[in-house]
């Protein structure tokens, strides 16, 4: 008889696997699947971090120049539509009735990444108006993640602007 290898019967050369073996894919799949949904967590906020940083700065840019250009800027927020627009008036400011309702023009619109909500704000009519001195109304807009990530950034009378989270 010849040396190699032995004889096999019909169907006995697929066994399947172990259980050994399927207890590690499941595990590698559960492992995969949470890295996945951690790092999904991960950009979120980061979206979220640099949407809020933006705000800010956006918020700073009208305040300066509205002293600069001793001119009535504001910020009108649209929560449904996820969006802020930075806007000057051309009109004259008046001492008695503030910063005027007619006028406005658009410096530019900004819409927030993908996945971060405009949740809420405060300010009156979702607007907040800086005078020719620089002065803001006080208030605070609110963003969000899907996964529950927030940061408040927050406007008061002196014109401070804050990052909260």
């Amino acid at each position: 008889m010849a040396m190699g290898r032995p004889p096999t019967r019909p169907g006995r050369g697929a066994q399947g696997l172990s259980l050994i073996e399927v207890v590690v894919v499941v595990v590698l799949l559960g492992i995969l699947l949470a890295l996945s949904l951690g790092g999904r967590s991960l950009i979120d906020d980061r979206r979220l971090a640099g949407a809020a940083r933006t705000l800010v700065g956006d918020l700073r840019l009208v305040e300066q120049r509205a002293r600069a250009e001793r001119r009535c800027w504001r910020v009108t927020f649209d929560p449904a539509g996820e969006a802020y627009t930075l806007q000057f008036t051309t009109d004259p400011w008046d001492a008695t009735t503030g910063c005027p309702a007619t006028g406005w023009q658009p410096l530019r619109a900004v819409t927030l990444p993908s996945r971060i909500d405009l949740a809420s704000t405060s300010f009156a009519g979702d607007t907040m108006t800086v005078s020719p001195f620089g002065n803001p109304n006080a208030g605070a807009v609110v963003l969000r993640t899907p996964g529950g990530g927030q940061r408040r950034v927050v406007v008061n009378v002196g014109g401070r602007v804050e990052l909260a989270p």
